[in-house]
């Protein structure tokens, strides 16, 4: 009997001990679940996508937004930020008489056009100074541009560079007035998987933000229908249409790192890919521009190919690296330098070098007469010798560009606005121009303004001389009126194409 209750006590001992072990447990998990419910919350109802903390991508002061439609948690605060400060500097522009299919193709048996007299702009200067793409202005007569509170403003081409896809714009400012222009990022510091917004005004959708992520680096697309064209995209799944050319690619910070050009589409409309210009490579171009009226690149003189691997195992190189110089053009640079067909450029001023595209786009970033060190792999080592780029005047360059049938030339009739005298000039070119004066050279005032009261200085007349010297182009009548002492006269010939004199004196603001 004793056996009996000895086993019973030790029974239910056992059942309690068991009682009191799923308890705790229970009360474990309950604790474990109302602490995750706490800290993250669910997602929307209905939404499968699984959540994604991105609570280091946003500093102390940011706010982490969880998105209600999608339930994925981004920094909602630094989105709103970026696209408030970036719509005040990303412009429309409307183009008079401007088709082009080139960047935005279609498929199918009925291709379309589409008429690209619509893009976007990005103030880059408080002068008005508006870079865009190349092929929305490459046809371009009248430019009107429309900032994002409404204001609209007349503009004119300040210079265009088809081999980047790049032009820059001025508008027409009132005297004193001055835009906002968009804070400028560093595009080598740019790495997949980085969050960055499209700001444009894509399907005549002004004003329009997306977001997305950096797909990649250094894309080329074979696009850019141009000798020497230089494709160095950043790939971007943020929404890129047509409307979109020409606008801003920035970061979470709200820097500029790109701007947007293409698309790469079957249908004419965004698929997933767009591409940028690195904004490093669109400072170097527009800085010349706005400078010169034209684009300064130096010039090795090779023709570089791929380095793959069977190509790398018949040189007999350990590693699959650098390009390969096909042809060196003679007189070039690189001939000049000592540099051989066959050798292998592996590095530019240290700067590792995988592909011909990289190679062009460190090289356009350097201007003429610019001294680079060179890193190439010849019959087994690695050696390195000083290479000094030649501009496109250098007669070897000249000669042997036109050896391949390359012949720069003046796409657009470009001017310069020049706000502190009132005045857009431009180069004379172009056959109306010769119908109109001839061989008399000089510049062309395409617009004035604030000079009412002085007789003759019209719209179309030429500037033979100012102050007494002669003027040929733009760059030199900038020269001229930059140097004056506040006594300007200008030679002119009117439409007429009578000689006179105007003085511009104490018109200056």
């Amino acid at each position: 009997m004793q056996d009996i209750e000895t086993y019973r006590f030790e029974s239910r001992r056992k059942q309690f001990r068991l009682l009191i072990g799923v308890g705790l447990v229970s009360l474990g998990l309950l604790a474990g679940i109302l602490f995750m419910l706490l800290a993250y919350p669910p997602a929307p109802r209905g939404s499968q996508l699984a959540e994604i903390r991105l609570v280091e991508r946003a500093g102390p002061d940011e706010e982490v937004m969880e998105s209600e439609m999608s339930g994925v948690l981004v920094p909602g605060g630094a989105f709103r930020d970026v696209a408030r400060r970036t719509v005040q500097s990303v412009v429309s522009i409307n183009v008079e008489s401007s088709w082009s299919s080139r960047f935005w193709p279609s498929s199918g048996s009925d291709s379309q056009m589409f008429p690209e007299n619509e893009g976007s702009g990005v103030v880059i200067t408080p002068q008005g100074h508006i870079v865009t793409s190349y092929h929305l202005v490459e046809d371009a007569g009248k430019l009107q541009v429309k900032f994002a509170d409404k204001r609209e403003y007349e503009a004119y081409t300040v210079g265009v560079d088809p081999s980047t896809d790049l032009a820059v714009i001025q508008i027409v400012l009132r005297p004193g007035e001055r835009v906002e222009p968009i804070t400028i990022g560093d595009s080598d510091t740019v790495q997949p998987g980085d969050w960055v917004l499209a700001v444009g005004n894509p399907l005549q959708l002004s004003s329009t933000v997306t977001a997305g992520i950096v797909s990649a680096l250094g894309r080329s697309m074979n696009i850019i229908d141009e000798s020497f064209g230089i494709e160095t995209f950043i790939q971007t799944d943020a929404a890129i249409n047509p409307g979109s050319s020409g606008g801003a690619l920035v970061n979470i910070s709200g820097e500029l790192i790109g701007i947007n050009t293409a698309i790469a589409t079957d249908s004419g409309f965004y698929e997933g890919y767009g591409f940028a210009v690195p904004v490093n490579l669109m400072i170097r171009v527009a800085s010349d521009l706005i400078e010169f009226g034209e684009f300064r690149r130096g010039y090795m003189g090779v023709v570089p190919t791929n380095v793959h691997a069977k190509l790398a195992q018949v040189l007999g190189m350990a590693k699959i690296q650098g390009v390969f110089l096909d042809q060196i053009y003679g007189g070039s640079a690189a001939e000049i330098a000592g540099l051989q067909p066959g050798d292998v450029i592996v590095a530019i001023n240290g700067q590792p070098v995988n592909e011909p595209n990289e190679l062009q786009s460190i090289i356009l970033l350097q201007r003429p007469d610019t001294q680079i060190e060179v890193a190439y792999w010849r019959e087994g080592q690695v050696d390195s010798l000083p290479l000094t780029l030649l501009g496109r005047d250098h007669p070897k360059v000249a000669s042997w560009l036109a050896e391949m049938g390359y012949h720069p030339r003046r796409e657009v009739s470009t001017a310069r606005y020049l706000d502190q005298w009132g005045l857009v000039l431009r180069d004379k070119w172009g056959e109306e121009d010769e119908r109109q004066f001839g061989n008399f050279e000089g510049v062309i005032i395409q617009r004035e303004m604030r000079h009412e009261e002085i007789e003759h200085l019209q719209a179309n007349v030429l500037v033979e001389r100012i102050n007494g010297k002669a003027v040929k182009t733009v760059e030199q009548a900038i020269r001229e009126l930059n140097s004056a002492d506040g006594h300007v006269r200008l030679s002119i010939r009117d439409k007429w194409n009578v000689p006179r004199m105007v003085d511009l004196s104490e018109l200056k603001e």
